[in-house]
């Protein structure tokens, strides 16, 4: 289970019950589910299946603003798997997202900041994280790469929004050591 972290402006804890009202009222707004490549109209039970799978990943934080006390966003470092689908206990690979009305104040840096230095800090085998971003998405794309994250490479990806398509990916990578001592 993640440990709850504290920054200036947010509290960095476990999802619990509670919260999902919230995560679904997020992962269910076009404004964050296209630009993630998230199902578009997911149904109730689906979102729950995501919440869930969430919940159970041992690092997973609501994101929660201190002047408000809700849940904004998440950060979800999931499982990562080897090029040959076996699970890789070196590497992990990051999801998030943030409630619009607050995107550009620096919340997910300095949330990201602090999940990070976690992460660094801790006795663990876990050496690089990884994160799939489209590459339409320039602004969580500029947010990994101001956080040391360097694109190595690029696929498509299927996206499922209204219809099935095809998508650019970038694939990033974060060198924890290095990020570590930076």
């Amino acid at each position: 289970m993640a440990t709850i972290l504290k920054t200036a402006r947010l509290d960095l804890r476990p999802l619990t019950d509670s919260d999902y009202p919230a995560y679904k009222r997020l992962v269910t707004d076009p404004l964050i589910s296209r630009p993630t490549g998230l199902m578009s109209q997911p149904d109730d039970r689906q979102v729950r299946r995501w919440y869930q799978a969430d919940r159970q990943t041992p690092l997973s934080y609501a994101v929660v603003l201190h002047r408000m006390n809700r849940l904004i966003g998440t950060i979800v470092f999931y499982e990562w798997f080897d090029d040959t689908g076996m699970p890789d206990d070196t590497g992990l690979e990051l999801g998030y997202f943030l409630e619009p009305d607050f995107w550009g104040q620096g919340l997910m840096a300095e949330a990201l900041t602090a999940c990070l230095a976690d992460l660094s800090a801790a006795t663990s085998p876990v050496q690089t994280i990884w994160a799939n971003c489209l590459v339409s998405n320039e602004r969580s794309c500029r947010l990994l790469e101001k956080l040391s994250f360097q694109t190595i490479g690029d696929q498509l990806m299927a996206v499922t929004g209204s219809g099935q398509t095809l998508q650019r990916q970038a694939l990033l990578r974060l060198d924890l050591t290095y990020h570590q001592n930076n």
